[in-house]
């Protein structure tokens, strides 16, 4: 506790000092990351969406901020079950960064959310082809899982069974 007493009060001394020197839509990304952490999804979305208007306006709609600013806002969107912001925001992710795995297992979710069991199968697909090693141990059994689920229910589709 009293090596917290002492470092707590330099770290915030450095973090304000760190923030202070942020762009006007790094901050909003910060704000949204803040809000996120304390479950406002809404008021998330709004940081993300503010980070990610300045940017467009700068001409800088595919930097890694707005990637990032994406991703986040997909995530928020994950959350509060709008599944058609989460295909948006990861689309946009991936026509930048094809490969982004966290973009490809979220939308992947959402496809599955809005029952486009066929693109969801596909970003599934797409993630147990690259290697373990990129894609990690809990991804890759979260889409094998997947793609059993969506396999099985494809096919009862096709049969007529749903």
């Amino acid at each position: 506790e009293r090596m917290m007493a002492r470092v707590k009060p330099k770290y915030e001394r450095q973090e304000a000092s760190r923030r202070s020197g942020l762009s006007p839509d790094a901050v909003a990304k910060e704000r949204g990351d803040d809000s996120f952490k304390n479950a406002q999804f809404e008021v998330a979305i709004e940081h993300y969406t503010k980070c990610l208007d300045l940017l467009q306006r700068k001409g800088e709609s595919q930097s890694d901020l707005a990637m990032k600013a994406h991703s986040n806002r997909a995530a928020c969107y994950k959350q509060i079950s709008n599944f058609d912001g989460v295909i948006e925001d990861c689309t946009a992710v991936l026509e930048v960064d094809p490969e982004n795995v966290k973009a490809l297992v979220r939308r992947a979710q959402a496809f599955e959310g809005v029952e486009r069991y066929r693109f969801a199968l596909q970003d599934v697909k797409t993630v147990l082809a690259m290697p373990y090693v990129k894609v990690g141990k809990s991804n890759m059994d979260m889409c094998n899982m997947m793609q059993h689920r969506l396999n099985r229910t494809v096919q009862q589709l096709k049969a007529g069974n749903c």
